[in-house]
């Protein structure tokens, strides 16, 4: 199918009017020996947590500096000397700029903590966020809350906690996996509950690219979760008015500058910055020819992931949706860190399910190798991408193994210039090509509201805690002749449930 043909049919049927089957949150997979997931689990997460606790520290390394999250307390004490400080001055050991909103800022004002203790919250609450996330995913997926789910999310978390994006985090001190969880769990609740949103717009007065998800509710026709998240966000925009006027007046007066300041310490083109800008930086020295092949490509990468991301949603396939909107948010960014790239947890999760039901080799060789290539190993590697005894054991990731910092990137020859830019490159192929998957799949269609019967009933039966709702009744009755449709199918085929009972066998690969 040509491109022309895939955008004009995705528009077609996803630019409608027509009301969407909610997410429900529906539960109805079950992990087998959840007794004995448990008990391998509860020891997996406690040896995680204790080695990196003792790792961070024992060991000589940049672990419990948490140079960003220095930043953020050095401006939140800015705030006790006056407001016209916090983004007029920089702030930290490393004297970088706050370019977050002052609703950000305050937060870290009010805590009571040194920056002692600081750190502690800061590793714990990220550690539950992580474990939020890691359930949330889960129950997306369909499974059911029972000890199986908490066996499987426990161990889930101990490996996760050792990709590279989640081990820097934790390292510099970063909000990325908080953010992550507030998005991402916010997103696992059903439509029907009044308050989705909130988690997305608080996550977006805290840093404004989880904003990208209102425009993901937009698409998906959630017009009301929207409209809360929206609501969130101009609350914590309000808040910051009532209580620092005057860095707030400054921060969204002066929005584009205060952002580029990062640009004035450190380089858009260093290795650490996996975004297309990143990329076309270390290879032009233009800066005009950069933005405008930037621009392009993420018009392009934009497009095609939106509509991808809205068309799985609206088949139910509600993690798929989320994870490619999160990997656009990285990819069109001007600035992506290593760190940024937490959203490879849910990637993560969402491949060892589709391995999990497909039980091939294959796809259990997809979820090793995506591990190994995303992993945080211990290495003694310099600025120069070599091996060096002098260094302490740094939590690497394979992107590392090439010159960088001081314009080396700028010298790469080809090798070093995909394996410094793996995480980018991955990224782009994956979303692209999971996104052409998704649309070009004629199977993967919104959730049937057309084949509910036309005398669908106002109410359904009293007892069946549905009564009065008619919406309820529109989705039981969808759920009835989907169920009949099955049992037709199998029949045909000559066995209890035919090769077309099982919804993952069927459209894309990857999905719920």
């Amino acid at each position: 199918m040509s491109f022309h043909r895939v955008l004009v049919s995705s528009f077609r049927e996803l630019l409608t009017l027509a009301p969407r089957a909610p997410f429900t949150g529906k539960k109805d997979k079950t992990f087998r020996r959840g007794r004995l997931l448990l008990m391998v689990g509860i020891p997996a997460a406690l040896i995680t947590i204790g080695l990196w606790v003792w790792w961070s520290v024992t060991e000589d390394v940049i672990f419990w500096q948490m140079l960003d999250l220095n930043v953020y307390y050095g401006a939140g004490n800015s705030l006790e000397r006056g407001q016209f400080e916090l983004y007029s001055s920089n702030h930290g050991d490393w004297s970088l700029p706050f370019i977050y909103p002052p609703f950000s800022a305050y937060i870290f004002y009010k805590l009571p903590f040194d920056f002692a203790g600081l750190q502690w919250a800061m590793t714990v609450t990220s550690f539950v966020a992580l474990v939020a996330v890691v359930w949330a995913a889960w129950g997306m997926l369909g499974h059911r809350r029972t000890w199986g789910r908490v066996g499987v999310t426990l161990l889930t978390f101990a490996a996760v906690v050792w990709l590279e994006p989640v081990s820097w985090t934790l390292i510099w001190g970063q909000v990325n996996i908080v953010l992550m969880a507030l998005v991402l769990v916010d997103l696992s609740f059903p439509d029907a509950r009044w308050w989705k949103g909130i988690g997305i717009g608080i996550a977006a007065g805290l840093k404004l690219t989880p904003a990208i998800f209102v425009v993901y509710l937009i698409i998906t026709r959630r017009f009301r979760a929207a409209g809360v998240a929206i609501g969130a966000f101009l609350a914590t925009v309000a808040f910051g008015f009532l209580m620092i006027p005057r860095a707030s007046k400054e921060y969204w007066t002066n929005l584009g500058e205060i952002s580029n300041k990062v640009n004035g310490e450190l380089s858009v083109g260093t290795l650490n910055n996996q975004s297309v800008k990143g990329m076309l930086t270390r290879l032009i020295d233009n800066e005009t020819v950069v933005t405008g092949i930037w621009l392009v490509i993420c018009a392009v990468v934009v497009v095609l992931g939106l509509l991808a991301a809205a068309k799985a949603s609206l088949a139910g396939r509600e993690l798929l949706g989320v994870v490619i909107v999160g990997a656009l948010s990285l990819l069109v960014s001007p600035i992506s860190w290593s760190h940024h790239w937490v959203w490879v947890v849910p990637a993560f999760i969402l491949l060892i399910h589709t391995a999990y039901r497909r039980a091939t080799r294959l796809w259990w060789a997809a979820v090793g190798a995506f591990f190994v290539f995303y992993a945080s190993w211990p290495m003694k590697i310099s600025a120069l991408g070599t091996w060096d005894d002098k260094v302490p054991f740094q939590p690497f990731g394979l992107m590392w193994l090439v010159p960088r910092d001081n314009g080396r990137e700028k010298d790469w020859n080809i090798w070093q210039f995909f394996v410094g830019n793996s995480y980018l490159l991955g990224g782009i192929v994956l979303t692209v090509l999971v996104s052409w998957l998704v649309l070009t799949n004629t199977r993967l269609v919104p959730h049937p509201l057309a084949v509910v019967p036309v005398d669908v009933p106002a109410t359904v039966p009293a007892g069946s805690g549905e009564a009065g709702d008619p919406a309820a009744a529109v989705e039981t009755a969808a759920s009835n002749s989907g169920k009949a449709g099955r049992k037709a199918s199998a029949a045909k085929d000559g066995t209890p449930g035919g090769p077309g009972d099982d919804p993952d066998r069927r459209g894309v690969g990857i999905g719920n």
